[in-house]
């Protein structure tokens, strides 16, 4: 948790001393690999520099003959323009892909066209913030996993009382719980809370309140916005702690 929370706070101290106050989060759910991939794409296709004609481009994006690394340069080459067409086009193609294939590449292209519009029109630089599973507004997501000392199984009392008590300290610090499930001896939480804040000291806080009532809860979890894990996943972890 401290290697996440270390780098969210250094970011933030980076954004505030170049006086940036604009960003944004890709709120869909996009493997960091194919982000990576769409970003080395869209750097060869502007270092390259190649004209293109922007109604062709959305002409190819919508035509059901065209292969799907055709569209990829389409929709690379539509979101690299200040232009609100190509921006509506793209917005329209991920709305409905014709190729389930491209979903999250016009995910990826959409939050870029977004970004570069925001430049244009604003003169102002724009940051991206890279999340394997995205974010909401100015929200990032991220998965948490908590166990209990020893592995030792829930009470009815305890499975309230671990509810209760993180839904309080998450709600205050103005976090949205996205998914709370509580198993015999771990539970877990999908949430999206406000890049300016701490959410270390809230779980923190809440762990404390918890181990008031028999010390159950272990003060070690796991914290990642790269996946949500699996329940499989989960126990192998398990396992090996």
């Amino acid at each position: 948790m401290s290697d996440h929370n270390d780098l969210l706070a250094k970011l933030r101290q980076t954004l505030n001393e170049q006086g940036i106050d604009s960003f944004h989060i890709l709120e869909d759910l996009v493997p960091i690999e194919e982000q990576m991939e769409f970003f080395r794409y869209f750097d060869r296709l502007r270092r390259e520099n190649s004209l293109f004609v922007r109604d062709d481009e959305v002409s190819i994006l919508f035509s059901p003959d065209e292969p799907i690394e055709r569209k990829k340069r389409s929709l690379t080459l539509l979101a690299s323009i200040p232009d609100v067409g190509a921006y509506r086009s793209i917005e329209t193609y991920h709305s409905s892909p014709l190729e389930p294939e491209l979903l999250h590449w016009s995910s990826m292209a959409l939050v870029s066209s977004r970004i570069v519009l925001s430049s244009d029109l604003s003169g102002h630089q724009q940051v991206y913030i890279s999340s394997g599973l995205g974010g909401q507004d100015k929200k990032l997501r991220f998965f948490a996993l908590f166990t209990t000392n020893d592995r030792q199984h829930f009470t009815d009392l305890q499975k309230e009382m671990v509810e209760r008590e993180f839904t309080f300290q998450l709600q205050k610090a103005d976090v949205v719980i996205e998914k709370f499930e509580i198993r015999e001896n771990y539970f877990t939480i999908l949430m999206l809370f406000p890049f300016s804040k701490d959410v270390k000291s809230s779980l923190n806080d809440a762990i404390t309140e918890c181990n008031q009532y028999g010390n159950f809860l272990d003060t070690k979890f796991l914290f990642t916005n790269v996946k949500v894990l699996s329940e499989k996943e989960i126990e192998n972890i398990l396992e090996k702690k």
